[in-house]
This record gives C-alpha cells, structure tokens and sequence, in this order.
C-alpha cells in the first residue's frame, strides 16, 4: 500500500507542475480540446479565463489523489471507492460548467 501511496503522491506532483505550468500561460497545449480547436473556435474563450479553471482543476484533483491513497491505507477501501467517483463527476461538471459561463466570451 505504500507503494500505491507513492504513486499517486508522484503523480499528484506532476499535476501540480502541469497547473503551475498552464497558469503561468506556458501550457496552453496540455489544455484538451482548446489545443486541437480551430482558431474561429478558440477566439469564443478568455484564455486567461480557462487556464485559471483548468488550473484549479488540476490542483483540487493533486490534493484528491494522495487522500485517497490514505484513505486505502487507512483500510477505507469502501469511502474511497464511492467517495472518489463521485467527487470526479461533480469536478468535471463543476469544470465544463465553468467554461461554458465563465470562460466564454459574451455575444455582442
């Protein structure tokens, strides 16, 4: 189980890295779906805007990944098995939700 621990606190480290990198405006390529769109497409979004989501996303999933490994450490295999998802769907909800509103550039 520490093993496990380990991992996720390593790739919690990566994400942690990855967010800095897409907030200091360096990343905009690891944001998915914006680096594939077209350009006409890309102009609707604040960029700013969507680094700072997609940011916090990144952050909010490093601190979830280590708790979870305590949580399977601890012998909580059950919460954190029902727990996670869960909080992964309202994330992404939470996420998508957020760009389309906040993100998205106003129609004049």
């Amino acid at each position: 189980m520490l093993v496990a621990f380990t991992i996720l606190a390593v790739i919690s480290l990566i994400f942690v890295i990855v967010a800095i990198v897409i907030m200091m405006g360096r990343g905009d390529d690891f944001i998915v779906g914006y680096n594939i769109a077209s350009s006409k497409t890309r102009d609707r979004y604040h960029i700013k805007r969507l680094r700072i989501i997609v940011g916090i996303l990144l952050i909010v999933i490093a601190i979830a990944l280590p708790s979870l490994g305590i949580l399977l450490v601890m012998g909580y295999k059950e919460i954190s098995m029902t727990v996670f998802p869960a909080l992964a769907f309202i994330l992404i909800a939470g996420t998508f939700t957020a760009a389309h509103f906040w993100a998205k550039k106003k129609d004049k």
